[in-house]
């Protein structure tokens, strides 16, 4: 019964016994309904110094300990409870962010504290013992703390909120609350400062060396660009595709909710714009705001000084921690998004597409070859297009001399990433920008290169017919600018003619689930030609079309594709996909269109 165990607890303190004895009494009979007597216990300083480090892992798991806990923190030893504190959250098995999300504010079965409730009381108690660590070397405790937070954090709304506020705490930057938006969180927290009463004083405090301010607040910097690095990359906050709509209006559907409203208006998404807030915010307070300190992180690759001593594994000097390459990209991009859309009066970078956005390009895509482009993490690629959508509307080309074949580089990565991308959104907007800048390039012979090579070397059908695409845009802008060059002539259709047009006879010997699987594959660049051809085979743009060049295209192009079809279509007995079936009707529209040239 409760009543034996607390008669237990309180007839056995020491001296009755001794310290061991007495945690392994304590051990026997601890409970939720033990938590208030014991708690009265723990307000004896000299019992707490002796016992309660070792009670952090028999409390956490327990429902209501949080008051016992935040005692131990204010009164035990403190070196010794971080320890089992950090400890602890080592230890924690968190599930993953969206798991977190579900169990935010609830309990698990039995009503013990949810992993990530856990987690937050454990990240609010090292926000009460770090400020009583009176040592020579604290940022030594400070940087076992913070790898201890990561090793656990999970980019959650809660654990993030919790990171954020423990931060604030042994930072010392105060800021008052942002205006409330309404949320459903509720974050345990433990009492800190005046809140939870009087701390203890370390018991073995020592003067701090006139060094270790500079190296915390490195400490602190470093792990809040980790934190807004794990934090972006699992919430998508759509930096590229609300500058797409800021910038040109036109191109939100009339009737759809717009990205920009969806922000303003679901809560969600709220919540997100408001934790990047407040993570940039602090990295603002901790001195995070110089494009020069944040370009030197992201390009830094330096080894460490050589004072450094990685068996001891704690920093000597500021320059030993590194912040977050990702996080520092994270708040260069913020600091941009911020000009724009909430008009705020932060300076902007100066930075140009050639050669500054190419060099950052270069180095957070593809970094294991081409293949790889478009399996970035997702808020790194949406970083790296606000970036790029920001300086092309702003007409921010180039600075200095470009070489040919570094702007076809350039283009190559990002028409790549507008192939391969996993997000539609994020694909479409590089597909928007790499356009922008292929048509930006002032030497007409250097665009028909770029889309002859697409045309003839790229494995993906999806970019071939941005390719065929591109080629279109380039003789309307030519036709409507009056322009005299390639476009505005038969040369250029004359250069692609070989890779626009494939011969498709082969398909004749296709077996029909060979032709079934092929014409899927190939339908985005099928359809992109043959949209072409409808195009170009008006009377506005006959000046553009070589001589005889429909004859051979029908030959060796249309025409054993339109019997590959039928084919097909006839092979499925009246029940073939949507893609064949349109596939058809656009071969007929454009056969009819050229049979009248």
């Amino acid at each position: 019964m409760a009543s034996d165990s607390i008669k237990a607890v309180t007839e056995s303190l020491p001296p009755a016994s001794d310290y061991m004895t007495y945690l392994t009494i304590l051990e026997s009979h601890i409970s939720p309904m033990l938590l208030p007597t014991l708690n009265d216990i723990l307000q004896d300083a000299e019992l707490t110094q002796n016992i309660g480090w070792d009670l952090i892992h028999l409390l956490t798991p327990l429902p209501g300990s949080e008051i016992c806990l935040t005692t131990i923190a204010r009164l035990g030893n403190p070196r010794e409870v971080v320890l089992k504190v950090t400890e602890a959250l080592q230890l924690l098995q968190l599930d993953s962010k969206e798991e977190e999300e579900k169990q935010e504010g609830e309990k698990t079965a039995g009503g013990k504290p949810t992993p990530v409730n856990r987690f937050c009381t454990l990240v609010n108690l090292l926000s009460i013992l770090h400020p009583r660590i009176k040592t020579k070397y604290p940022s030594r405790f400070l940087s076992s703390s913070l790898m201890a937070i990561l090793s656990a954090f999970r980019p959650s709304s809660q654990a993030t909120l919790s990171v954020i506020s423990f931060v604030h705490t042994i930072s010392g930057k105060k800021r008052p609350p942002l205006p409330g938006r309404k949320s459903s969180l509720k974050i345990p927290t433990v009492p800190t400062g005046n809140q939870a009463g009087t701390s203890a004083p370390d018991p073995e405090a020592q003067e701090e060396d006139p060094h270790e301010a500079a190296i915390q607040t490195k400490l602190l910097q470093s792990f809040v660009t980790h934190v807004l690095e794990e934090y972006i990359n699992c919430n998508s906050l759509e930096w590229a595709a609300r500058l797409q709509e800021s910038f040109d209006p036109s191109k939100v559907v009339t009737g759809r909710q717009s990205l920009g409203e969806s922000y303003r208006v679901d809560p969600a998404l709220q919540t997100r714009d408001t934790i990047v807030g407040q993570l940039v915010a602090l990295a603002r307070d901790l001195g995070l705001s110089s494009y020069e300190t944040l370009f030197d992180a992201i390009y830094k690759t330096e080894p460490p000084p050589t004072e450094y001593d990685p068996d001891e594994n704690y920093p000597s000097s500021p320059g030993d921690i590194p912040l977050s390459q990702a996080g520092s990209l994270f708040l260069i991009s913020s600091f941009v998004f911020s000009t724009v859309l909430f008009e705020s009066k932060s300076l902007q970078p100066k930075l140009s597409i050639f050669p500054d956005h190419a060099k950052l390009v270069k180095h957070f895509i593809g970094l294991e070859g081409p293949t790889s482009i478009g399996g970035e993490e997702p808020g790194v690629v949406d970083a790296i297009l606000a970036i790029g959508l920001w300086l092309e509307y702003n007409n921010r080309f180039v600075s200095g001399p470009l070489k040919d074949e570094d702007f076809l580089q350039h283009l190559q990565t990002l028409s790549l990433l507008s192939a391969n991308n996993p997000s539609p959104t994020l694909r479409y907007t590089a597909h928007v920008f790499t356009s922008s800048i292929l048509h930006a390039h002032p030497v007409d012979r250097v665009r028909l290169t770029f889309i002859c090579d697409t045309l003839e070397n790229c494995p993906y059908e999806t970019l071939k017919a941005s390719a065929v695409s591109w080629l279109k845009e380039e003789i309307i802008a030519a036709q409507e600018r009056k322009s005299e060059n390639v476009f505005a002539s038969n040369v250029a259709l004359a250069a692609a003619q070989p890779y626009l047009f494939p011969d498709t006879s082969a398909l004749a010997d296709a077996s029909d689930e060979e032709l079934l699987q092929e014409l899927g594959q190939t339908f985005p660049f099928h359809m992109a030609v043959i949209n072409f051809l409808f195009f170009v085979g008006s009377e506005s743009y006959s000046h553009v079309v070589p001589s005889g060049m429909m004859n051979v295209v029908e030959e060796i192009y249309l025409g054993p594709l339109r019997m590959a079809q039928e084919k097909s279509e006839k092979g499925l007995e009246g029940v073939a996909s949507f893609e064949l079936q349109l596939l058809g009707e656009r071969i007929a529209m454009c056969t009819v269109k050229i049979d009248k040239i």
